[in-house]
């Protein structure tokens, strides 16, 4: 049991890509290939090195092509329990968020199955804007009409009649989860690879197809492991690190009752659909911890092919920002607990400091921001919000101890 609790933070993840292994006569219809040119360069060969000098004999990936065909998915039956994983696009302190990875998992508790529902983020939905505008699309959906109108937004795209648990995480969130899912030392260009679509001529419909994929194989990966206690800490860690209104009870109860009825990860067990409901050939990736860094190359290659580079936000200006940020709090802190809270309390809830990627600088910020906001909660005598801050930081603590003993 503790070994699927590992394999749904797994679930939880992050905006990502995947690796479908070998179809097997049990794989469905749907996803079975219909051209596959698979690379194999990890055979003793001459390394060879292309124009951007990527070494391209240690490029593991499997490209194969896979035709979705929407009608032939199986129709389990029982009962189900509907999940929303939401990856949200917020700048540092940025209250808005946009739903650029939208996923619902089906868990059909009586059959035993997992089905995955992949939305693109451009599917056309009322954001509340005027038609002219193109805005109304189920990102802005989000971030213009709040959670609720979102998840009915989901419900009427994925055609379901309800959601029982949302998950939602930014950018930094997903970095923490990588790390726990095993990107320890490559959890930022894992992520960038996961969120890239203008590698792909097939564009955010690649990568959503990508990102629900990478779902599955987590599913299917991790399910005969054995974690014995940091299984069920690294849950309760990933459930404090997103927001989430699914307690460690309901994700132990759900799980439990899935492998009652005989999931164990098998592939016919778990699948993915797009809707709306589309007949295309995408690419089928598979991406392990050892593949990320070259695959990332590849796509930087791709990209600056295209003429699409551009300025983006370095970790240095990043975490250069964050420190603004602490210390303008810091110098608030004796007289205004109220501003303290008004300047990182979003930084807390996106969990900024995880996207410091120096170990030492990253608990440092951890703790500066908790302890600051701690204090200042308690001065105008909120102590449940200080608890929670107290809480959290001692789980993550807990948590990368035990990382660093195993």
């Amino acid at each position: 049991m503790k070994s699927l609790i590992w394999a749904f933070v797994g679930t939880l993840i992050v905006l990502c890509i995947v690796g479908c292994p070998k179809m097997s006569d049990e794989t469905p219809q749907e996803i079975r290939s219909t051209r596959a040119d698979t690379v194999d360069s990890m055979k003793k060969t001459p390394t060879k090195f292309n124009d951007e000098g990527i070494d391209t004999t240690t490029f593991v990936i499997n490209d194969s092509m896979v035709t979705l065909k929407q009608q032939n998915f199986p129709a389990p039956t029982g009962r189900v329990v509907n999940v929303m994983i939401t990856g949200v696009d917020s700048r540092l302190g940025d209250p808005m968020g946009h739903a650029d990875a939208n996923h619902v998992l089906r868990f059909f508790l009586d059959s035993g199955v997992v089905e995955i529902i992949s939305i693109p983020r451009d599917t056309p939905s009322d954001a509340g804007f005027d038609d002219t505008t193109g805005l109304n699309k189920l990102t802005n959906v989000r971030a213009n009409r709040g959670r609720n109108t979102y998840l009915k937004a989901v419900r009427e795209i994925a055609g379901i009649s309800s959601i029982d648990y949302y998950v939602e995480f930014g950018f930094s969130q997903a970095i923490g989860l990588l790390e726990m899912l095993g990107y320890k030392d490559n959890a930022t260009s894992t992520l960038r690879v996961l969120r890239s679509r203008q590698a792909y001529s097939a564009g955010d419909f690649q990568r959503v197809y990508n990102q629900g994929q990478f779902i599955r194989q987590a599913l299917r990966k991790n399910v005969d492991k054995t974690e014995g206690l940091f299984g069920s800490l690294a849950l309760r860690a990933a459930l404090m690190l997103v927001e989430t209104n699914m307690s460690y009870d309901n994700a132990r109860s759900l799980l439990d009752t899935l492998q009652a009825n005989g999931f164990t990860g098998n592939e016919s067990q778990t699948w993915v659909r797009l809707k709306p409901a589309m007949i295309a050939k995408f690419k089928v990736y598979e991406f392990d911890t050892a593949n990320v860094s070259a695959i990332n190359n590849q796509i930087s290659s791709k990209i600056h092919k295209l003429g699409l580079d551009s300025v983006k936000i370095t970790s240095e200006t990043y975490e250069a920002k964050l420190s603004n940020l602490i210390t303008k709090a810091a110098l608030d802190s004796a007289k205004s607990p109220g501003n303290v809270i008004r300047l990182l309390k979003r930084p807390y809830d996106q969990r900024a400091w995880l996207q410091v990627t120096d170990k030492g600088r990253r608990e440092a910020y951890r703790n500066r921001v908790c302890t600051l906001l701690s204090t200042s909660y308690t001065r105008i005598k909120n102590p449940t919000a200080a608890k929670r801050i107290e809480e959290y930081k001692a789980l993550e603590e807990e948590l990368n101890d035990s990382d660093a003993a195993d």
